[in-house]
């Protein structure tokens, strides 16, 4: 049985990387990938290390072990004199046959943990970029990312409110402000397609629906996705009309709570009936109320928007700025 290894930061894991992790599985029965838990100053987009790990879960299941370490050396840590630090720390993982990397650097480290250096593309011929050039511009190089890979960059921003309240309109106006791509509300084209007529059972179609469309436009979007609603949204839609949800309706809505920007739209817009809207009056505000109380319950954090719409885009570019720049 020969054992490989392949480590780095994966920032992201673009197809430089999944040349070196298939060359290791391609000659070794068992392959460990270590993560460093590291990240540069001001990462962006965020690539948490719960993120890296997912890649590596998700690409190569087959991996013997799949293992987050933080960086014991935060200077010069590509120093061959560091080398014997970070075999002691990868001690436990056993003993390895072939260490594989694309920087020759490595065979220090490579004969301190007893392994054959193999030192895949080193001149970076077969595949020509880096994670620098990739964080500069994900879209511009998202053909060296897996899909699924470019597809988790994407920030999507969600808005939320009561019926009426431009979640559509503003959804729309940003992702042409942004020059990328918004997700249409998949329960309002059923609702329509129905005759204004649903069920019980339509909620967690218009959830799981809605879920597959965002996944799909994530890997054609620029930077951010603008979602005109989400499975929250219609988990809340179901309590607020027959008071109960489906359990799967429940756990899709669970799943997906720290996966977008959220943005509550205010209940100032003027309620307009559009021969499809079920909420007047009062019934508008409870269900509004209904989402602050829920949101405040779950600790979401969320941004307010009001106006008009030209106050609720420049609101809008604001909110994006401050995602662009806060520190993870």
């Amino acid at each position: 049985m020969r054992r490989g290894l392949v480590f780095g930061k994966f920032l992201p894991l673009h197809r430089g990387h999944q040349f070196v992790i298939d060359r290791a599985f391609a000659e070794c029965d068992d392959v460990t990938i270590v993560v460093y838990d590291d990240k540069p100053e001001g990462e962006y987009p965020p690539m948490p290390i719960k993120k890296r790990l997912g890649w590596m879960e998700m690409l190569y299941p087959q991996a013997e072990n799949i293992v987050a370490l933080k960086n014991p050396i935060t200077d010069e840590s590509d120093d061959p004199k560091w080398a014997g630090v970070y075999a002691e720390q990868m001690a436990p993982l056993g003993k390895f046959d072939r260490v594989f990397t694309s920087e020759p650097q490595y065979q220090n480290f490579a004969d301190c943990i007893g392994a054959e250096h193999i030192i895949v593309d080193p001149k970076r011929t077969s595949v020509r970029v880096s994670g620098t050039k990739i964080r500069s511009d994900p879209y511009l190089y998202r053909g060296f990312l897996d899909p699924r890979v470019y597809a988790s960059l994407i920030r999507k921003v969600v808005f939320v409110g009561t019926e009426s309240t431009g979640k559509t309109t503003l959804a729309r106006r940003m992702a042409d402000e942004y020059g990328t791509l918004w997700v249409h509300e998949f329960g309002r084209e059923l609702w329509e397609a129905q005759d204004l007529k649903g069920s019980f059972a339509d909620h967690l179609k218009m959830a799981t629906r809605q879920r597959a469309r965002e996944e799909a436009m994530c890997r054609h979007a620029k930077e951010f996705l603008f979602c005109d609603t989400n499975a929250w949204t219609t988990l809340m839609w179901s309590m607020n009309t027959y008071e109960y949800a489906d359990h799967r309706l429940r756990a899709l809505a669970d799943s997906v709570m720290d996966d977008y920007i959220w943005v509550l739209c205010g209940n100032d817009f003027g309620w307009v009936q559009d021969g499809t809207r079920e909420l007047e009056g009062t019934r508008s505000w409870q269900f509004h109320q209904m989402q602050y109380q829920e949101l405040d319950f779950r600790k979401v954090k969320y941004y307010e928007v009001h106006g008009d719409v030209e106050t609720r885009v420049q609101m809008m570019r604001k909110v994006i700025e401050r995602e662009r720049t806060r520190k993870r």
